[in-house]
């Protein structure tokens, strides 16, 4: 989900402290998490990459059954090259929420992207995928353990729609997320946590097309903390808060075939014979790990408008076989804009 790969993160915790201390008090709303990355070597448009959908899924509580959330982003990388349009994007999301129950709340998201390059004959506009979902929260008292806290939980599941055109490149059937975090306050207005996601891919083929076509990712599992702190809080001047998280995940690939066990009669006819045909992983499974970080700062003038600015690094923990990680990378370092706006 690294994506970017994606999804990573604590952007939306700052926005619920925002939000809860427009309404009343910061430990008093419960929000969503962002997704964890995907496979940050590819945008699947999947789970976004690790800076996207930092706050999708964010539901301040209201008195109403229903909810609209709009989210615009600018993303730009760190350091653009002589021709900025291929590194600048927009990401657009609009999410219509219902709570059924208390405590549980049922989804919809939809979305597109735009790119300032594009094919000829064709816009810079693509789908995202449409995800569907329900998430649960509620809190667990630690009087036990002889600290006068509630652990906040925070479940999501959801299911993906191949939408977008990297989906149906990959031709992906769908995929199933869950989502999994616990939050804190730890003193004052400092808030720290975990969160926990899991996503499967269910793909129609193990391998992208062409004989020299790289295994697809089919399994992730991401793991992140965070933590972060409100240094203004006032119904006058609203919310400022500033957080960082950082989180690493695994993504399993689709196992690959073994070229000498394809026989002729899989090839179309007159093409390649079957020593010919590579596969980028034989028919050895391939794991890819990944990491990256996000050091934000949220301003909330009103309980529902939110103003975000990031700088957000997410990529692969291998480079070229051998491990290297980067706390700035100019191909892969991103700065982020964004608004979010409730009803």
């Amino acid at each position: 989900m690294a994506a970017p790969s994606s999804c990573l993160a604590a952007i939306v915790f700052a926005v619920a402290v925002a939000s809860s201390a427009a309404a009343q008090s910061v430990e008093a709303v419960k929000t969503a998490a962002p997704e964890a990355p995907s496979d940050a070597t590819a945008d699947s448009g999947l789970t976004e990459d690790a800076a996207q959908a930092r706050a999708l899924d964010l539901v301040p509580q209201s008195k109403r059954n229903w909810e609209l959330i709009g989210d615009v982003q600018y993303r730009q990388l760190a350091v653009t090259d002589q021709d900025p349009a291929n590194d600048r994007r927009m990401l657009y999301r609009l999410q219509a929420g219902y709570r059924p129950l208390e405590r549980l709340d049922v989804f919809l998201r939809v979305g597109v992207d735009q790119r300032f390059v594009s094919v000829d004959g064709e816009s810079g506009l693509r789908f995202a995928d449409t995800a569907i979902g329900a998430s649960y929260f509620h809190d667990v008292p630690l009087a036990r353990l002889g600290w006068d806290r509630s652990l906040s939980l925070f479940h999501r599941f959801r299911v993906f729609l191949p939408t977008s055109f990297e989906s149906h490149e990959q031709d992906l059937y769908t995929a199933l997320e869950w989502m999994t975090r616990a939050r804190v306050r730890i003193v004052d207005k400092l808030f720290g946590g975990v969160r926990g996601t899991l996503l499967y891919r269910f793909n129609k083929y193990a391998e992208q097309g062409g004989p020299a076509g790289a295994t697809l990712p089919r399994f992730t599992a991401e793991a992140a903390l965070f933590a972060e702190y409100s240094p203004l809080v006032s119904q006058r001047y609203g919310t400022v808060t500033v957080g960082v998280d950082l989180f690493g995940d695994e993504t399993v690939h689709y196992p690959g075939r073994n070229p000498h066990a394809i026989g002729a009669s899989e090839l179309p006819p007159g093409t390649l014979a079957s020593s010919a045909v590579i596969s980028a992983d034989g028919s050895e499974t391939f794991t890819a790990p990944h990491y990256g970080y996000d050091i934000y700062g949220v301003y909330a003038p009103l309980p529902n408008l939110f103003f975000v600015a990031s700088l957000e690094q997410a990529g692969s923990v291998l480079s070229n076989g051998e491990p290297r990680l980067y706390a700035f990378n100019r191909d892969q370092t991103e700065f982020v804009l964004r608004g979010i706006v409730t009803y």
